[in-house]
């Protein structure tokens, strides 16, 4: 069995792979598209989310040792890839959005792909739990677990990602895009977290409160 118990467990996958993180960008990216194509990116989304989670909750802890990267690795390049991903969110939150002349050329599905769901529905710190997890679960029940936690919250992201179409019409553009920087920054805070975390897993620094 896994150390900690299937509500802290939720929880955990929650901050990893809820819609919290990714509902903001994703009614950016699909203002101005018809609702086809929107209902379709969040069905890739949740899809390619959910079976590259499972994937890293069973091949996890083989990855792991083959590549001989530890948790604190993990948690220190998740954490600068999040950050550069909330760089872009904060600086280019007035860029032209899906639907206006240079975004018009990009594939909708290929932005469903990335960064939709990967790194932002699936991110660093739900891959890092997953990788945890795979290291912890020892029996096929926790394992079973594990696999209907990830549908849930898999469940949870696209019924809020479908709904998001009734909310929309609500927000202006210019709502969006400010909602869209302060969460670039929020998530910059978590990526710094994610970093200092792992320097202080590899014992670089001592990091208060760290758990």
């Amino acid at each position: 069995m896994f150390s900690f118990s299937l509500a802290e467990g939720f929880i955990a996958l929650f901050i990893g792979m809820g819609p919290i993180k990714v509902l903001l960008v994703y009614m950016a990216k699909t203002a101005g598209m018809d609702k086809d194509t929107r209902r379709a990116m969040a069905r890739r989304i949740v899809i390619v989310a959910g079976s590259v989670g499972v994937g890293m909750f069973a091949l996890g802890a083989l990855l792991q040792q083959i590549l001989h990267f530890s948790i604190g690795a993990l948690n220190i390049i998740g954490g600068l890839i999040l950050l550069l991903l909330a760089l872009n969110m904060v600086m280019g939150g007035g860029k032209p959005k899906a639907g206006s002349g240079e975004s018009e050329a990009v594939d909708p599905m290929s932005l469903a792909i990335s960064p939709l769901a990967i790194p932002l529905t699936l991110n660093p710190v739900g891959i890092v739990t997953l990788v945890v997890a795979s290291s912890e679960v020892t029996d096929l029940p926790s394992s079973i677990a594990v696999v209907v936690l990830i549908a849930i919250v898999m469940f949870i992201d696209l019924g809020v990602l479908l709904f998001s179409d009734r909310v929309a019409p609500y927000l202006s553009e210019a709502t969006i895009e400010l909602l869209e920087v302060v969460l670039g920054i929020l998530l910059g805070a978590l990526a710094i977290q994610l970093m200092v975390n792992g320097l202080a897993d590899l014992g670089i620094i001592s990091a208060a409160g760290h758990a």
